[in-house]
């Protein structure tokens, strides 16, 4: 286990088991759910606006991806944030393609004002949002985590940079989006006044899991395999030193 800082995290994770809601996008729903899974949590997926509020209520986190954005998705997004700020349950947004479609960038922008706990997205669907990332966390009150070549996450006042990952991440679909959803997870066991530090740490262990996964992998098939067997194996690693701690 490479990266210390996300021990606490993972054993957190591990042990509460956070049932992450994820309303993402069809292409992805399988691995996001296999990610979440590796680490130790549990997904559900389920958009049907008559039970979306019910599942919502039961989970720890919601995952809003709007990468396949259609009318009944919207309707379902809407009664599933209304439930989580009815119940106090963090909700992370993944604005996916707000920059290549003007009418989705519109969308996105009126559900900032719902009060996301954390935003992540590329340069180009953050700048889409609205200025900076400092400047889009300070507007909205959420962790701001903006990936590319270099990932940055701030509150609005402090800043983490990250370095690491792979290319072959983004020859895989789906893979920053189930990334997404295991930093609901991290959202999920976070205190209001740590998430910063969770989400960076997150950020830095998925980064790692690509890294490690690449030097076993033969091409993007057997990577999008290997990343899941890498976080499981460091999620049961971070088990394996608790216990030896205990």
């Amino acid at each position: 286990m490479r990266d210390n800082n996300a021990l606490p995290l993972l054993n957190e994770i591990a042990m509460r088991r956070p049932a992450v809601h994820c309303l993402t996008n069809t292409v992805v729903q399988a691995l996001t759910a296999n990610m979440l899974l590796a680490v130790g949590a549990i997904p559900s997926m389920s958009s049907d606006i008559v039970e979306v509020a019910d599942f919502t209520k039961s989970a720890d986190a919601l995952l809003v991806n709007i990468g396949t954005l259609d009318g009944d998705l919207k309707a379902s997004i809407r009664a599933a944030i209304a439930a989580a700020r009815e119940n106090g349950i963090p909700w992370i947004f993944d604005p996916v393609f707000i920059d290549r479609s003007p009418p989705r960038a519109a969308y996105a922008k009126e559900l900032l004002a719902l009060g996301p706990a954390l935003i992540r997205g590329n340069k180009g669907e953050i700048a889409t949002l609205g200025g900076g990332p400092a400047d889009l966390a300070r507007k909205t009150g959420a962790i701001v985590a903006m990936t590319g070549v270099t990932d940055l996450v701030t509150d609005g006042e402090a800043e983490i940079t990250l370095d690491g990952g792979h290319e072959l991440m983004s020859l895989v679909t789906g893979i920053g989006c189930a990334g997404t959803a295991m930093l609901a997870a991290c959202v999920a066991v976070s205190a209001p006044n740590v998430r910063l530090a969770s989400v960076a740490a997150g950020l830095d262990l998925f980064g790692k899991a690509g890294e490690q996964a690449a030097r076993e992998s033969k091409g993007p098939g057997t990577f999008a395999v290997a990343i899941l067997d890498q976080l499981y194996q460091f999620s049961q690693s971070s088990l394996q030193e608790r216990k030896v701690e205990a």
